[in-house]
């Protein structure tokens, strides 16, 4: 067990696999390409095993990356790895066609709490032998044996060979509580928002960068009332009658009692599901994947459609239009 132990910290896949693209390619740029990957990472990664393994892998000459002899000989090895990997996989894949098991599942957790729990219910009772395991992006760390199987997220990035697949549309919009509206009114305009209780969302995958100058603006000079990295905290906080922050249109359909200024600002984003290669073969990961594009379809839950849908064709929330 010593000697395993031994080879497993001496010995990564992937600096391999970076080996076997510069052979492939003779160069560093091309191997970036062929991997998805950005070229100072390519050169770091080949650099990171040749000062591990103490001997040096390839030639950098003005026509590309060359092997050594000593990488020549390195060369059969570490094909031979990658078709071992490759007949690793396929034979697990093979062997797990069943739609039982554990299924790990990171995902945005606004869409966890108010979205897919209301759903589970159902999906449970038709799929008795499978076991779901959340949890959210604001997670700090998570065990890297025990990597997410499908993976809910604002953005594409994701590991070369992971599959990213459009789940739906975000589109979010400036609400608040009936009673909040009583009790302070609403800003007239949108500068005049920075006179009432904005409360905002941290760290939630959204790109601030890319909101409209004149919100942005408003944003950086108002100090909130209330921040939180939490969906479900700012939530809580709106319909108990906190104050004014940005949710998505389809709390509309779920909270009537909301209210929706309208200040023809909407800030839209795609939300994806990601997901290994190998996991396509895996039975208990393809059902939970088909529940959630049926559970986000927007065939009948315009709200999630890619083109923003005024919520008074799908709700009979209140719009007031403050200018």
């Amino acid at each position: 067990m010593a000697g395993i132990d031994k080879i497993s910290r001496l010995v990564s896949w992937d600096d391999f696999s970076v080996f076997l693209a510069i052979s492939k390619t003779g160069s560093i740029s091309k191997a970036a390409v062929l991997l998805g990957r950005t070229q100072p990472t390519i050169s770091k990664r080949i650099d990171n095993l040749e000062a591990r393994l103490g001997i040096q892998l390839f030639k950098r000459t003005t026509s590309g990356m060359l092997a050594t002899e000593i990488g020549k000989a390195m060369l059969s090895h570490a094909s031979a790895m990658n078709r071992s990997a490759t007949s690793i996989e396929r034979m697990a894949s093979s062997l797990d066609k069943s739609g039982t098991g554990d299924v790990l599942l990171r995902c945005l957790d606004g869409l966890v709490t108010d979205w897919i729990m209301p759903n589970l219910a159902a999906f449970q009772a038709e799929n008795k032998g499978l076991n779901l395991s959340f949890y959210t992006q604001n997670t700090a760390v998570i065990d890297s044996d025990h990597e997410p199987d499908l993976a809910v997220q604002f953005n594409t990035s994701k590991p070369m060979e992971f599959v990213a697949q459009r789940l739906g549309s975000l589109h979010y919009v400036p609400m608040v509580s009936r009673a909040y509206k009583e009790k302070n009114g609403i800003p007239r305009t949108m500068e005049d928002a920075v006179n009432y209780h904005l409360m905002y969302l941290r760290r939630s995958g959204l790109v601030v960068e890319e909101w409209e100058k004149k919100s942005r603006a408003l944003r950086e000079l108002a100090t909130p009332s209330l921040s939180a990295n939490s969906c479900s905290v700012i939530l809580s906080a709106v319909l108990n009658g906190a104050g004014i922050t940005m949710l998505p249109t389809y709390m509309a359909q779920l909270y009537p009692e909301l209210v929706m200024l309208d200040y023809e600002i909407v800030y839209s984003y795609n939300f994806w599901l990601v997901r290994a290669p190998h996991t396509t073969q895996l039975g208990r990961v393809n059902t939970t994947a088909d529940w959630l594009l049926e559970t986000f379809s927007s065939a009948e839950q315009p709200w999630f459609d890619q083109d923003y849908i005024r919520p008074s064709e799908f709700s009979d929330i209140e719009i007031i239009m403050p200018h």
